[in-house]
């Protein structure tokens, strides 16, 4: 019996995570002017349930966001950096 548990158990793994789907998210944070505004926003973003990876590029002033969709949104994703004190929108045509 406890086999049989641990059987199944292993499969709800693996299963859940072959029906994940990844996608990615381009924010604009226009309010990243030091070197070390990328640490906040990405500790912050890092926060979001979901969120598999953060690049953010100051020069650029966005951040690339990696992220499991059944577990995050973009919108929860920028409201993150919004509440860390970094406005964040979605840069359309790029998520």
């Amino acid at each position: 019996m406890k086999r049989l548990l641990a059987l199944t158990a292993t499969y709800a793994i693996i299963a859940t995570a072959t029906f994940a789907e990844e996608s990615s998210v381009n924010l604009s944070v226009p309010g990243m002017f030091c070197a070390s505004c990328p640490f906040v926003v990405q500790a912050a973003i890092q926060e979001v349930d979901g969120v598999i990876s953060v690049a953010t590029d100051v020069d650029e002033r966005t951040a690339l966001v990696v992220y499991d969709d059944a577990f995050a949104s973009p919108e929860a994703i920028a409201a993150a950096s919004t509440n860390a004190g970094y406005e964040a929108t979605v840069i359309e045509g790029n998520s």
